[in-house]
């Protein structure tokens, strides 16, 4: 423990093992001789901090251009569905019963009329994610969007209790 820094920071390799001898006399010394870059090539701190910084730099960039062109796509697949959305929606005024389904985690609702609610249990129709809002329409635009937007279409087949089947409730329970 009684090595010195210097001695420290050479088991580590982290300071140079020669170190150039001191110039005795100014008059006698003859000019420095340029450094002929060995095959480490040693660079100094600033180009290291230089080198670095255009690293960093190079990376800010990538990863701006990646989120350019992910927030491209996306706007590109929300005016596709938006586009099949306002041709194909099915609309109805009198729809007062929310169909409950889960999306991304969260349970989420349509307001339905009861012949839409058999037609969305039957497949008939399906729902469709959209800027915040779900819209019914035919299976056949479902299939269309799931080709190119997955993540916008919910699944909803309902979640299957896994021991439904090995303990099924009797029929005559009365709550």
């Amino acid at each position: 423990m009684s090595n010195s820094l210097k001695d420290q920071l050479l088991a580590l390799g982290l300071a140079p093992a020669k170190t150039e001898p001191k110039q005795q006399n100014k008059r006698n010394s003859s000019p420095k001789k340029p450094r002929v870059k060995d095959k480490n090539a040693e660079i100094s701190l600033d180009q290291a901090y230089k080198i670095r910084n255009r690293e960093e730099k190079q990376t800010k960039e990538q990863a701006v251009a990646l989120k350019r062109e992910q927030e491209r796509q996306r706007r590109e697949t929300n005016k596709k569905i938006k586009t099949i959305v306002k041709n194909h929606a099915v609309r109805d005024e009198k729809a007062d019963i929310k169909r409950n389904f889960i999306y991304k985690g969260r349970i989420r609702s349509v307001l339905a009329t009861r012949e839409q609610i058999g037609e969305i249990n039957t497949g008939v129709l399906g729902v469709v994610y959209l800027s915040g809002n779900y819209h019914l329409l035919p299976a056949e635009m479902i299939e269309e969007i799931l080709q190119f937007a997955p993540d916008h279409i919910p699944d909803l087949s309902g979640a299957e209790i896994d021991g439904e089947e090995e303990n099924p409730v009797p029929d005559d329970l009365i709550w």
